[in-house]
């Protein structure tokens, strides 16, 4: 089983991001949490927690994770220490920039799924 903790639900995935997530098996939604700007550290701690003996009650295969960047962190290092496998997505944008008729600048971005990559602790070989 795959794990979707995003707020990108799998029925909007593309066909080759769903194509790719297969070989884990089953993917099961695990929406990813609205944060308050004013959420301490203390309690995204207690949040990460408590989400991650959630996911990992669920016993999957591989965890897709994406969001906002300081509860992403901590909930990958968790389950990185915790023995899941986490995975990202690698996309191509495709940007379009577009000036305006009052002279503001409109950039517009694709992203096409081009598979996905697992998180990994950085390792200094001396």
């Amino acid at each position: 089983m795959l794990i979707n903790f995003s707020n990108h639900p799998y029925e909007t995935w593309s066909e080759d991001m769903r194509r790719a997530a297969a070989k884990y098996g089953e993917t099961v939604d695990f929406p990813f949490p609205q944060l308050e700007p004013d959420l301490s550290v203390d309690e995204l701690r207690e949040l990460v927690a408590t989400l991650a003996e959630k996911i990992e009650a669920m016993r999957p295969e591989a965890v897709f994770a994406a969001g906002e960047f300081t509860l992403l962190f901590m909930m990958v290092d968790k389950l990185l220490t915790d023995g899941l496998k986490v995975i990202c997505s690698c996309s191509k944008r495709l940007t379009t920039e577009t000036r305006l008729p009052n002279g503001a600048n409109e950039k517009k971005s694709v992203f096409v799924f081009e598979r996905f990559r697992e998180y990994e602790y950085f390792k200094i070989n001396f």
